[in-house]
């Protein structure tokens, strides 16, 4: 497990990656033992969710640089299991749960900003993590390889990425950087009119309301390096994740420069 300053069980899927990357004939089971949450709280170094379909592995130049592609046979998880949780735990998880709503359903985030703590949300968990589940099953079947709409999955995550990578995955859990991801990307688009006015206000609002944090104090200069080595950048085009509004994202072509012409900016 990765030192997120917090002590973490190992992620079995993790060792599949290992595994997986010589062979692809072992059959497995990934068993989770919590919820849509399982990802980021009891396992926040897995890269994918409740469809686990690729185990990748973080090097010190960067996130989720080697890895590789292979079905589950069985997918098993159980809600409970949040019960026994630590609240720091629970709160890196609602980072995720957060980003299925801005990608792909308003009333799911409508749902969020209408609680103010997890512990309100308690009993429309089961319909949550049905929702959350359904939504990455939907964009893994039509896009396996991560080569095109998959690729909305990583919203939030090209900024959270290189807040880890800068710390050496030591300070921000993944959930925690991708709340600041997603945050600070939404106001960069909508300054480039790329976003409704006013989404940004509403991540925040939500990130606030589950003790998420939104912004890391560092300057984008210090993160293009990183920003350069992310696995949506491929021959120096760089595709990065944003939002029309809540629920509607998209993937938008550019380069390093979307964010480097905003080198001296603190995220």
């Amino acid at each position: 497990a990765k030192n997120t300053g917090i002590p973490l069980p190992p992620a079995v899927s993790d060792y599949h990656g290992v595994i997986n990357i010589n062979r692809e004939d072992i059959p497995w089971r990934n068993v989770k033992i919590c919820t849509l949450l399982y990802k980021q709280a009891l396992c926040p170094q897995q890269p994918s969710t409740l469809t686990e379909t690729h185990a990748l592995l973080d090097l010190s130049q960067g996130k989720n640089l080697v890895g590789a592609f292979y079905q589950p046979s069985l997918v098993l998880i159980d809600p409970l299991v949040l019960n026994t949780l630590d609240a720091r735990f629970i709160t890196d998880g609602m980072g995720e749960v957060i980003k299925y709503g801005c990608i792909r359903d308003a009333e799911l985030f409508h749902t969020l900003e209408s609680h103010r703590s997890f512990a309100e949300l308690e009993d429309k968990l089961p319909a949550i993590i049905e929702r959350c589940v359904d939504i990455k099953r939907i964009v893994v079947e039509h896009d396996q390889f991560d080569t095109g709409e998959r690729m909305l999955l990583n919203f939030g995550h090209t900024l959270g990425h290189t807040v880890e990578q800068y710390y050496h995955y030591g300070r921000e859990s993944h959930g925690e950087a991708v709340a600041i991801g997603m945050y600070q990307i939404t106001k960069l688009a909508e300054k480039e009119d790329l976003t409704s006015a006013g989404t940004s206000e509403r991540i925040l609002n939500v990130l606030r309301a589950y003790g998420l944090p939104y912004e890391c104090g560092l300057p984008i200069k210090e993160l293009m390096g990183a920003i350069t080595l992310d696995k949506k950048n491929l021959n120096n085009k760089l595709n990065v994740v944003l939002l029309h509004d809540i629920g509607d994202s998209y993937i938008h072509p550019t380069t390093a420069e979307f964010f480097g012409q905003y080198s001296d900016s603190v995220l």
